[in-house]
């Protein structure tokens, strides 16, 4: 076997280890241990209490006797850069929570969706015309409820009106996809508004604003609605030109015709006015992606003026050993294990047209308890601020989550 004195080299960090501690310092038995090889980069070195100079200056202005105390250090700082945001690693660095999105799925749309000619507006060619909705949410988007069509008279050109699909509480807006039937690509999207109505008569002519009842859901700018009730012909489409928070009690609207027939109060039914004007783009889904992608899914961090994580952790890195400029074949790695790293904070971030920075520091101090590390494998004392030894390939970890076993 090569002997470790042969003058072998380290390049990298092949694999690097992360280990929770408890309170005492052990290994924390039954939490994550996350091993990868997403380290960018890991700095430690001493911080030091720089030691008493003595000096005395004689009558004549000489130096008469001078002692330098040695500087001592106090701890080291440590300071890794991770290329992965990874929420169970953030979590076991610097505390905070991890975020989980598991729920049940959307599904697709409810209400009786129609699709109907509306010949005062837009310039689709007299056709039949077929429409799906789909319903979506922050984490994807459902499948779609039956395929509905609808006619633009012969002899005219016009808009097609898609309403009567209702969102589920959990969704964001409606997906539509149109135009071919049996073969419909998005065409644009309509906001889930919840549940509103009217709170007085429309009156006639041109209206250019309705009373509504106070909204408990914001609705933006462009939002296209129908009014349930509506006797006039064709039914007559609204779209807001301003914006209306929640808590208001007014939405400032331009209408579709002027208004023969005063619409009583009613319900609020959102809709999509196809004027021919989209270009079709994109097939619709045939899986409901909504429910979420389960744990894992983010993080939010500690709260302020706290240590997120007082317990800090372990760390420990495998680096190959070279020699001749190849892999040494025997013990192949040098393996370092700095047995705590507390009083963990984020380094700052930057979002720019570069790869995210995710850095962690803190403060690399002796730990009496933390024994064989956490799979029992560490085989010299590990009571100092950092050791390292050379390594079989036999003690590589595979990059993944792994439970402390009880012999930690």
């Amino acid at each position: 076997m090569a002997a470790p004195q042969d003058g072998r080299a380290q390049v990298f960090a092949v694999v690097t280890r992360v280990t929770t501690l408890d309170v005492n310092g052990f290994p924390a038995v039954g939490a994550n241990v996350f091993t990868t090889n997403s380290l960018l980069k890991c700095s430690f070195a001493p911080a030091e209490e720089t030691g008493v100079d003595l000096v005395t200056i004689n009558a004549n202005g000489d130096l008469y006797s001078h002692y330098k105390h040695g500087d001592m250090p106090k701890y080291y700082t440590v300071q890794i850069e991770i290329g992965t945001p990874d929420p169970i690693l953030h979590q076991m660095l610097a505390g905070g929570t991890v975020l989980t999105a598991s729920g049940t799925a959307l599904g697709t749309p409810t209400g009786t969706i129609t699709a109907v000619g509306q010949i005062t507006l837009g310039s689709l060619p007299a056709a039949t015309y077929g429409y799906r909705v789909s319903q979506f949410n922050q984490y994807g988007e459902s499948t779609t409820a039956a395929e509905v069509t609808g006619t633009v008279a012969s002899g005219t050109s016009g808009t097609m009106v898609v309403s009567g699909m209702v969102a589920a509480a959990g969704a964001t807006g409606l997906n539509v996809y149109g135009r071919i039937p049996g073969g419909e690509q998005l065409l644009g999207s309509v906001p889930n508004i919840g549940s509103q109505a009217t709170g007085a008569a429309s009156g006639t002519g041109t209206v250019t604003s309705l009373t509504v009842t106070a909204l408990t859901d914001a609705i933006p700018q462009g939002t296209t609605f129908q009014i349930t009730g509506d006797t006039n012909t064709p039914k007559i489409v609204f779209t807001t030109t301003q914006p209306a928070g929640v808590g208001a009690t007014a939405l400032n609207v331009s209408a579709s015709q002027s208004i023969t027939t005063t619409i009583a109060v009613g319900a609020i039914v959102p809709c999509f006015v196809d004027t021919g004007s989209l270009v079709p783009s994109g097939g619709y889904p045939t899986v409901d992606t909504t429910a979420g992608p389960g744990a894992d899914t983010g993080y939010a961090a500690a709260a302020l003026g706290v240590v997120g994580n007082p317990n800090g952790v372990s760390l420990e890195f495998w680096g190959a050993a070279i020699l001749g400029g190849a892999e040494t074949p025997n013990l192949p790695y040098y393996r370092w294990v700095i047995p705590k790293v507390q009083n963990i904070t984020e380094g700052g971030r930057t979002f720019q047209p570069a790869i995210l920075e995710n850095v962690y520091m803190g403060q690399g101090v002796q730990n009496p308890n933390w024994g064989a590390g956490p799979f029992g494998d560490w085989q010299f004392p590990s009571t100092q601020v950092y050791q390292y030894a050379s390594a079989g390939r036999s003690t590589l970890p595979v990059a993944g989550f792994a439970p402390v076993p009880a012999t930690a």
